[in-house]
């Protein structure tokens, strides 16, 4: 690694780690100045300020959160269309928990309305609906999976992927389960299948898909 890639990584690992105990709004640029044990101007030079490291975690986040989804289609292109998607949630939770402080702090931030977040949704959101979308209308045009509606299940879907991350406070402090460990994770894992198998497949078709 260069030196201005390690310069713009202990920039952005120290306000990522600002971000997370005081929030975006609550955290002033000078702040992550003095974690980074750098000037407020080297991160204007790298960042163009603390927007521009707001938009350097988006991309930071999603773009590979894309490419595992698009990579899974095409890895089970022609396989069955559960063992697809069982695959597609497996590889993303793995991602998330292997990147679990800016997946907490990506998914905290896109729960409010704002300007970059908008154009997060148009960028990437739409792109993982559609992908989404395809997996899910494929199995039911097979038959595969059951006849549902689309939307809420992939809304659905996202809420119990995303939770683990977005509310892990809630989930250490008073359940005393924490997802930053692979136990819980694979568990937690396990519980999302489970849901799958319920909601989308025909109770005789389960035994024929197994698990990823």
């Amino acid at each position: 690694m260069n030196n201005t890639l390690k310069t713009k990584e202990k920039i952005f690992k120290a306000a990522l780690s600002e971000f997370n105990i005081k929030g975006y709004s609550g955290t002033s640029i000078r702040e992550i100045a003095t974690a980074a044990n750098m000037n407020v101007s080297t991160i204007s030079y790298y960042f163009q300020g603390k927007h521009g490291l707001l938009k350097y975690a988006f991309i930071s986040f999603f773009e590979p959160y894309i490419n595992i989804i698009e990579d899974s289609l095409l890895k089970f292109e022609r396989q069955p269309v559960l063992a697809c998607l069982k695959y597609v949630i497996n590889q993303l939770m793995n991602y998330q928990y292997q990147n679990f402080e800016l997946s907490r702090f990506v998914w905290r931030e896109v729960s409010i309305d704002s300007q970059i977040v908008r154009e997060t949704m148009t960028t990437y959101f739409r792109k993982e609906r559609y992908l989404l979308q395809s997996i899910l209308e494929k199995g039911m045009k097979s038959q595969e999976l059951k006849k549902v509606h689309v939307g809420v299940i992939i809304t659905q879907l996202k809420g119990i992927m995303t939770m683990p991350f977005l509310n892990s406070i809630y989930t250490s402090e008073v359940w005393n389960v924490y997802y930053q460990e692979q136990y819980y994770l694979e568990k937690y894992k396990d519980h999302i299948i489970h849901w799958i198998d319920n909601t989308l497949v025909e109770t005789e078709n389960v035994s024929l898909t197994g698990n990823v």
